[in-house]
């Protein structure tokens, strides 16, 4: 029964693994998921930080790569997990109750599959 159970999650975590590409169009054709963008105000605090604190010059290469790095890192940082950017590809809009329910049974699903089976 266990075994039934996890390879009818298999094709949600090929899904989940399958490249989900921000601001793509859903299955539905209609709903799609935000870009996400680094602020003014984080680029800002990521000159701020490889100046100040790492005590790069702006005139450095490494100045350029620090900040890149740190708006690289802000900007995974606003990703939404997995699950939720699967749910919004499958057309449930973000934030509503279905795509809470989508969340929250395919976070289910994905545990469930990666538990030990003894």
């Amino acid at each position: 029964m266990r075994f039934t159970k996890t390879l009818a999650v298999l094709p949600v975590l090929a899904a989940l693994a399958a490249p989900l590409g921000i601001g793509a169009a859903s299955a539905a054709g209609t709903a799609q998921v935000p870009a996400i963008t680094v602020t003014g105000a984080q680029t800002d605090a990521a000159r701020r930080v490889c100046r100040d604190t790492l005590g790069l010059a702006p005139a450095n290469v490494d100045f350029a790569a620090c900040v890149d790095s740190l708006k690289t890192q802000a900007a995974a940082a606003q990703q939404p997990v997995p699950e939720a950017r699967a749910c919004a590809e499958m057309g449930h809009t973000p934030g509503g109750v279905d795509h809470r329910h989508c969340v929250a049974q395919l976070a289910s699903a994905v545990s469930h599959a990666q538990t030990p089976i003894n």
